[in-house]
């Protein structure tokens, strides 16, 4: 049995968990991180195969934040930026057994056959003029009929938000899913003339290096398999966490690794582990805390690589792809992307590269259907609507169980809650897709501030007279 004594470990390969072991690393602090699977990134991985790039969970990120910036500038050397091609920003939504633009401007919205006439009038009347929220929380569904209609809701709202969190907007809160928005729906009575104004009035700032839709030339996975391999020797891998106890010292982790079982110690720890891990870990230590995440459930998701001769694809696949709002039940899908439409060296020149979504809110049980059930409700769903004919020439099948954490009404509040009982115990830390947004950028953002939070501290602890007589942390 292997004993060890760290400053800091971080317990999760994700990319949150990525973020602060580098940060830390780069600051010159002994941090370790320990991954259960076999290989960093958690759903944030990419494979290269018969020459297609295959995504295995997030496909393209926006830069909005200047710590993703940091990081890609960290991996600049071994992987490089691509911009989504312009056809990119073409959207669509599967309705009536069309698929139908998503309009952008008031003609568009006039225009649009997904809705009716007078649900179109509805629409384009509540971005002019519409009801403020009130004092309590509201779903996304109960902000979004308020503001813009019934049918609207039902076919654009429902479709943009299964494309993001894979859930039930009648559950999601607006304002924990999506704080500028609700902070507007909370100011704004036009939605349009509080857009002018801010155009008009927003101070400049710091233009992102990179703008609109960007990946890497290798697939986002690159960017968490390039931190894996900078944290070298302090990134153990195969790596399954057992317990978490705490002692006048630090933190004791036990953990199994190549079929034997280990203790590390450390002085902080770090929980960049998937919500129901988080929670499992906590219980001991701090019950009410894991008692916080107990009502933070996650929406399950299969994703489908499926490629197809460019010759079987009568459809001209110009633009994103297409999402499934949720009144259309009986389509088997939540959503398609047009993979090398986007970024074209996904696939090979006589090739389309297709991804597929199936599950989410619409379809808890779909990740327990078999790959063959999987990839036949795949083509029954693309064979009308995309015209396709003949057999795929490539299946990729990923499964996530738990995948997105579902901010429902009260989320923020918990979060509050948990984060504060957190704070009772000295040195614990939490990053993760369940705090404070799901995106790459969200999680690359919680990421960084934990590891500034724990520079913080340690700087705090060396200027403490307390800590200049203190000995050594003792192993154990």
């Amino acid at each position: 049995m292997n004993r060890e004594t760290r400053e800091v470990v971080v317990l999760g390969g994700g990319i949150s968990g990525l973020t602060v072991a580098w940060e830390l690393k780069k600051a010159g602090i002994d941090v370790c991180l320990l991954e259960k699977a076999n290989a960093v990134g958690g759903c944030t991985r990419s494979e290269k195969r018969d020459g297609f790039l295959l995504e295995k969970g997030p496909f393209n990120v926006i830069v909005r934040d200047p710590s993703f910036e940091t990081l890609l500038d960290d991996v600049a050397d071994d992987a490089n930026v691509v911009s989504a091609s312009k056809e990119a920003k073409l959207r669509y939504i599967y309705r009536s057994s069309a698929l139908h633009t998503v309009p952008t401007n008031p003609i568009a919205m006039l225009t649009t056959k997904m809705l009716s006439p007078s649900a179109r009038m509805r629409m384009l009347r509540g971005l002019f003029i519409s009801k403020r929220c009130g004092a309590s929380e509201e779903t996304m569904e109960q902000v979004a009929t308020r503001r813009i209609g019934r049918e609207a809701t039902d076919t654009i709202v429902s479709a943009a938000i299964s494309g993001i969190f894979s859930g039930d907007i009648a559950k999601l809160s607006l304002s924990a899913c999506f704080p500028s928005v609700g902070a507007i729906d909370q100011n704004a009575r036009s939605l349009i003339a509080y857009g002018l104004k801010s155009a008009l009035t927003k101070k400049k700032k710091r233009a992102p290096r990179w703008r609109g839709m960007v990946s890497l030339d290798q697939g986002l996975g690159a960017l968490t398999h390039q931190l894996g391999e900078k944290l070298g020797e302090d990134c153990i891998k195969g790596a399954s966490v057992q317990s978490l106890t705490h002692n006048e010292s630090g933190f004791t982790i036990a953990y199994d690794c190549d079929g034997d079982s280990h203790t590390i110690h450390a002085r902080r720890v770090v929980l960049a582990v998937p919500v129901e891990v988080a929670q499992r870990l906590l219980q001991p230590l701090l019950p009410n805390a894991a008692e916080h995440l107990s009502p933070i459930k996650s929406a399950s998701l299969a994703v489908l690589n499926l490629a197809f001769r460019r010759s079987d694809v009568a459809h001209p696949l110009r633009g994103f792809g297409f999402l499934v709002p949720r009144n259309e039940p009986e389509f088997p899908l939540m959503g398609v992307l047009w993979a090398n439409s986007i970024f074209p060296h996904h696939a090979p020149s006589d090739q389309q590269l297709l991804r597929v979504f199936i599950g989410g809110a619409r379809d808890p049980n779909a990740v327990m259907l078999s790959d063959s059930e999987l990839i036949e409700r795949a083509q029954l769903g693309l064979r009308d609507i995309l015209s396709i004919t003949g057999q795929p020439t490539l299946t990729d099948i990923v499964r996530y169980a738990p995948a997105i954490p579902q901010y429902h009404k009260g989320h923020r509040e918990r979060i509050a809650k948990f984060r504060k009982e957190l704070a009772k115990l000295p040195g614990l830390f939490a990053a993760g897709n369940y705090l404070d947004g799901v995106s790459l950028n969200d999680c690359v953002r919680v990421g960084a501030k934990c590891a500034a939070d724990i520079r913080i501290e340690l700087e705090q602890d060396l200027t403490s007279p307390q800590q200049k007589t203190e000995s050594p942390c003792p192993v154990g």
